[in-house]
């Protein structure tokens, strides 16, 4: 994206620009409305500093474990003279690193709090920490859990180690809680994008089974007061509107059946996990707090606060990943019954005489992925970390990256099983004298053209899984939103599937 994001207010920090920045690696310029805001907050602040002053926390104090110990004057000063005064850079042991695309929403996250005006930042530094976004530095995912985000943000922060900083502009750069927005909001934008995936992925399996079309009728949310039920119901219809398949004379197996409740469930998720990122990206998240009296700048407060905490970010995460497991578990289950194939009219293990073995595989292949997403799954929850062993300050973990290392084992397992359920779904159609699965768009022309590359149905298990695999996790990840949602559409209109980089 050549044209970057303009940021006047709080108000232009939405999960639609979260996803400019995410996928399409839109910069962020900031206002001059936005920047008058930002320093008449500065100045504000640093009125108070003069007139009130007092015990705050990493500007009059020393920062961490030694939050009691008030500082001299010059003391003060010289801590916070620049970033690499105030606390070690790139701190933890440093294992799998987060995706650039997180780390660049964690960069705009960062300056939700510039944006309010009341985020203790001087112009010139919220300027360069939106310049991040030109190069990001590498974040480490694991070895950096702590009572707030203070060891990921000096690895945020490092290319700004030695900037000249103003009094609190320290503890402002590397405390509060972005990278908890930030994964909210790669985690509502990714779990969008897989469970359109899987829906498309759901109807070829439909198609295959031969399911009834009565089990996802449209009229049943009359009866059924949710929103994400009928969003599901009216998804599937959408998808599979032109079929034409031949439909079985009696109910399918549960797995079908309950598509449409279990996908409501996995879109209730996304709604809350993007509610979540969203009010992360408009709130303000710093510690200490600087709350601006509507009265009079003379009411002013600073207050140390828990605002390096999202709790609800963590949670929501975990959501997302119950929802999706369940999916998963729905793909196996239709994996094994188009094999089986009795109940459904095909042949069992979809084999042809001379096909020979290797379409269990697509079973077997599956059982690793889904073990693995489920002892990701558990809940993460306040009971983890070691308590501060000096200085009586940090005796609980944030969670969100906990949390979020889960989410990431759980997608690919999640793209594994519903690779798993591409293949099946295409064996499977070639018994199906009497369906024309639509080729129209460019997302089941690219599984078609893979299974196609295969030089016998049974070599489908092997590198047609494994890129069919790739494309699921492309797609989710890396595409960029508007390549994405050509995927889904009629290939007439959309880029070729050639083009698309996947």
């Amino acid at each position: 994206m050549d044209e970057p994001i303009e940021l006047n207010s709080i108000s232009d920090m939405t999960l639609i620009n979260a996803d400019k920045v995410a996928f399409d690696r839109a910069r962020v310029s900031i206002s001059n409305e936005a920047a008058e805001r930002i320093a008449r907050g500065r100045a504000r602040f640093e009125r108070f500093m003069d007139t009130k002053g007092g015990y705050v926390y990493g500007a009059t104090t020393a920062p961490g474990a030694r939050a009691k110990v008030v500082l001299s004057p010059d003391e003060a000063s010289r801590q916070g003279l620049t970033l690499r005064n105030f606390v070690p850079i790139q701190a933890g042991i440093a294992r799998e690193m987060l995706s650039e695309r997180c780390v660049r929403l964690a960069v705009y996250a960062r300056l939700s709090n510039a944006m309010t005006g009341a985020g203790k930042l001087r112009t010139d530094t919220v300027q360069a920490v939106a310049n991040l976004l030109n190069a990001v530095p590498p974040v480490p995912l694991q070895g950096v859990s702590c009572s707030g985000e203070v060891m990921p943000l000096t690895w945020l922060m490092a290319p700004l180690a030695d900037l000249p900083l103003a009094r609190g502009e320290a503890m402002a750069l590397i405390n509060g809680s972005p990278f908890s927005t930030a994964m909210a909001c790669d985690v509502a934008l990714t779990a969008a994008r897989r469970v359109r995936v899987a829906e498309h992925i759901f109807a070829l399996s439909v198609e295959a089974s031969g399911c009834p079309a009565a089990h996802f009728d449209r009229r049943l949310a009359e009866g059924w007061k949710d929103p994400y039920y009928e969003q599901s119901l009216n998804d599937l219809h959408n998808i599979l509107k032109d079929s034409v398949r031949n439909q079985l004379n009696y109910q399918a197996p549960t797995s079908w059946r309950v598509l449409p409740n279990v996908l409501a469930s996995a879109l209730r998720a996304i709604a809350e996990m993007s509610q979540a990122a969203e009010l992360g990206l408009q709130s303000l998240k710093d510690n200490p707090t600087f709350v601006q009296s509507t009265a009079s700048d003379a009411e002013d407060v600073v207050i140390s606060s828990g605002g390096y905490h999202d709790h609800r970010a963590a949670k929501a995460i975990d959501q997302i990943n119950s929802a999706l497991i369940d999916l998963c578990v729905l793909s196996s289950r239709q994996v094994a019954h188009l094999l089986d194939g009795g109940g459904l009219g095909l042949p069992p293990l979809l084999a042809r005489t001379g096909d020979g073995v290797g379409a269990e595989y697509l079973v077997w292949g599956m059982t690793e992925p889904l073990e693995a997403a489920r002892c990701s799954a558990g809940a993460t929850t306040l009971n983890m970390g070691l308590q501060d062993p000096a200085g009586n300050q940090s005796d609980v973990v944030s969670l969100a990256f906990t949390a979020y290392g889960k989410h990431r084992e759980v997608v690919r397992s999640v793209d594994a099983c519903f690779a798993s359920l591409a293949v099946a779904a295409m064996l499977a159609l070639r018994f199906r004298d009497n369906v024309e699965v639509s080729m129209k768009s460019a997302f089941n022309r690219h599984i078609h053209d893979i299974m196609r590359s295969a030089a016998a149905p049974a070599d489908a298990v092997g590198e047609p899984l494994r890129r069919i695999n790739t494309l699921l996790q492309t797609s989710a990840d890396h595409l960029p939103t508007v390549q994405f949602a050509q995927m889904f559409l009629d290939v007439a209109t959309a880029t070729s599937p050639a083009t698309l980089r996947i």
